[in-house]
């Protein structure tokens, strides 16, 4: 069942995250690779929900990395909103200005592959469902975001299978 399995690499990924306290930048870092991978291992919820909305379910985003494209190494993570999938490529518009992407501009359109995704969202109803690294986030963001946010997040990033 994909949520067991979801909840167990979740929990690994937790129990690898309460070790020593060391640098809190490298605890930042560990946690969020723990967050990319159960957003990755719970995907098949959004794309189900995506395939299948509920009713008050709307605003499917991914959160994607893109190969930087200004001559330096890695990627930039960005979300992208107006999500459509086909069986070779997922597209979408960027919903923010991105900073390392060359000529991109938010709302431009760009095509990646579901490998590319770290995160996902969408809302049900009145709650904001994924956003997995947004929730380690939290406690780093300035009072007024995270104020905002906060009440919005759903209590598991997850929805429970068949909760309706």
């Amino acid at each position: 069942h994909p949520m067991r399995r979801a909840a167990a690499l979740v929990a690994l990924a937790l129990a690898a995250c309460s070790g020593q306290a060391d640098d809190p930048e490298a605890a930042l870092q560990r946690e969020l690779a723990a967050a990319k991978l159960a957003a990755r291992a719970s995907l098949p919820v959004f794309w189900e929900r995506f395939a299948h909305p509920e009713e008050g379910d709307y605003d499917f985003s991914l959160k994607t990395a893109f190969p930087r494209r200004d001559g330096q190494p890695g990627v930039e993570e960005a979300w992208v909103e107006n999500v459509a999938r086909a069986p070779d490529r997922i597209v979408g518009e960027l919903s923010v200005q991105p900073r390392f992407l060359g000529d991109l501009k938010e709302q431009a359109i760009v095509d990646f592959q579901e490998s590319q995704i770290v995160d996902w969202a969408f809302m049900g109803g009145d709650q904001l469902f994924g956003h997995y690294m947004t929730r380690v986030m939290l406690p780093e963001m300035d009072a007024v975001q995270s104020e905002w946010l906060r009440p919005l997040l759903s209590e598991a990033p997850a929805p429970e299978p068949g909760a309706e």
